[in-house]
């Protein structure tokens, strides 16, 4: 799977770079050579070009099954960004994603037919949100109303006790789903953790598995219950 984000403010540097460090190949395409310039060293391929010219965009592969085209142009250039995502939809563009900064907007990029639309400001609240209601949870990403997956720190009493003994699913009613396995320490911050390539992963632990300190655990479980799970241990 490959990634084309057009536009580079500060939402399309910030996805850029968060899927690259993510292992993912990203071209971005951007007509500010600057700010082209401050990112080119970090993903596979940068190109400077205005978008809404479509033999710039013809010059990109855009079309096949594996790439998700993102147009990520901001909130002060609207009418950029629906002739941009009108031709890139005349193109046969597959997997492509706008962002709407309005509702105008948003009528507009359906009417071109893109189903796909994201408004930057309401995920961001809903994942703030989801941080306050859910505070414990490391990461938490909603399954349905009801049901979450989450990332949360091991509880220091389980320290070389096994899946077994803690026996979350009867306890807890909550499934463990794997671990990643790092070393945290009062100093350590746990994005260092979570965002380091290598860091080891324990598909499918064994009853028998023995926790260790710095586990973080996928969880996955009814929110109340997950809630529950991260206010008994004071996580």
């Amino acid at each position: 799977m490959k990634f084309v984000i057009i536009g580079l403010g500060q939402f399309g540097k910030a996805l850029a770079l968060y899927l690259t460090d993510n292992g993912y190949e990203v071209t971005v395409l951007e007509r500010q050579e600057s700010a082209v310039d401050e990112i080119k060293n970090y993903v596979a391929d940068a190109r400077v070009g205005d978008a809404t010219d479509i033999r710039v965009l013809q010059r990109l592969d855009l079309v096949g099954d594996d790439t998700h085209v993102i147009v990520a142009v901001g909130e002060n250039f609207m009418e950029r960004s629906i002739i941009i995502t009108a031709q890139l939809k005349e193109m046969g563009v597959k997997n492509l994603y706008a962002r709407a900064v309005n509702d105008l907007q948003a009528r507009v990029l359906k009417l071109i037919g893109v189903k796909d639309l994201f408004r930057v400001e309401d995920v961001a609240a809903r994942r703030l949100a989801d941080l306050f209601i859910n505070e414990g949870l490391m990461r938490l990403r909603k399954i349905d109303a009801t049901h979450s997956l989450a990332e949360v720190k091991l509880p220091e009493e389980w320290i070389g006790k096994t899946l077994m003994g803690v026996d979350m699913r009867k306890r807890h009613q909550i499934n463990l789903l794997t671990i990643r396995r790092g070393k945290i320490t009062a100093e350590t911050d746990i994005d260092d953790v979570l965002n380091t390539p290598d860091q080891p992963v324990i598909d499918m632990p064994e009853p028998s598995l023995e926790f260790k300190e710095g586990d973080v655990l996928v969880i996955f479980g009814k929110d109340e219950n997950l809630q529950e799970f991260v206010k008994k241990y004071d996580l």
